[in-house]
């Protein structure tokens, strides 16, 4: 999926946009790598997708021992804003489900 976001133009794969919307949808707008592991299917496409996302700059990292926690940057934000416009022009996905 190409977007534009702040006239930069990223390209994503679907389960980086599912990220994205996910973190969007979690009321405490943060993942553990294992919940990213859930969508990215196994352990090293997790960490090479939060890796990309970070270097996007659309996730910021936490680490908590040996716990880590993503939650979504400002352009993180805006960029999941992107991804769900997309997906309701297309019809695929509902509007007014995100705030």
């Amino acid at each position: 999926m190409k977007l534009t976001v702040d006239d930069k133009m990223y390209e994503l794969d679907w389960k980086e946009a599912a990220v994205l919307l996910v973190l969007r949808l979690v009321d405490w707008h943060a993942l553990t790598l294992s919940d990213v592991e859930l969508v990215a299917g196994n352990y090293n496409r997790a960490v090479q997708l939060v890796e990309r996302l970070v270097k996007m700059g659309f996730l910021k990292e936490f680490k908590v021992r040996k716990l880590r926690i993503y939650a979504l940057t400002e352009l993180g934000e805006r960029a999941a804003d992107e991804v769900r416009r997309k997906a309701e022009e297309a019809g695929l996905w509902k509007a007014g489900l995100l705030p």
